[in-house]
């Protein structure tokens, strides 16, 4: 036999003498038969690829037993590193998704309000100036009615034309998402 493969010949003699101390330290520290398995096996193969000299490993159990501890330390490290990662890309992706759907909001909320705004601009003065004041000042009806001198039931009349014609206009857009619009048209309904 070559000097190469009577190491081969220790090493494999080594792997069956201690592994089953190995596997029990693995075991006790928590571990599963698998990992401890793949674990042991390319521990042995570093040993051999490092050229190491196995009769120059004065105590085998001692040195086998820190160098399979080590190993579980560090499998523990790349673990731990790699749910990092993990843990960080998910809070990446989670930050992107809600930074898209934040975005895709506001471009939809851009979009009614450019909407609502056009309906607007084509009521009648009069309606505009009392939609205005009702629900953009928070005006009463007898406060409208003293800023205008208009009297209230021309506000009424205002308020519900203008209501009826933002309404018509809203409702004829195609595409258009009501439900974004819910807490406005449930206010307008008020004065149907």
């Amino acid at each position: 036999m070559t000097p190469m493969e009577d190491d081969l010949q220790i090493f494999y003699n080594l792997h069956r003498t201690y592994y089953g101390h190995l596997a029990h330290i693995g075991l006790r520290l928590g571990w599963n038969q698998e990992d401890i398995k793949d674990i042991i096996n390319q521990m042995f193969l570093d040993l051999i690829d490092q050229g190491i000299q196995p009769d120059a490993i004065i105590n085998p159990k001692a040195y086998l037993s820190t160098i399979f501890r080590r190993r579980l330390i560090d499998a523990i490290r790349k673990n731990n590193k790699t749910r990092q990662i993990h843990d960080y890309l998910m809070r990446e992706e989670e930050y992107a998704s809600g930074a898209d759907e934040a975005l895709e909001q506001e471009q939809q909320n851009a979009e009614i309000i450019r909407k609502i705004k056009a309906v607007y601009d084509k009521l009648p003065p009069r309606c505009q100036k009392v939609i205005f004041y009702k629900f953009y000042e928070g005006l009463t009806t007898e406060q409208i009615a003293e800023k205008t001198g208009l009297s209230q039931r021309s506000i009424y009349n205002n308020l519900f034309e203008g209501i009826k014609l933002l309404r018509a206009g809203l409702s004829a857009g195609k595409h258009f998402n009501t439900l974004s619009l819910f807490p406005l048209l449930l206010f307008l309904q008020e004065f149907s």
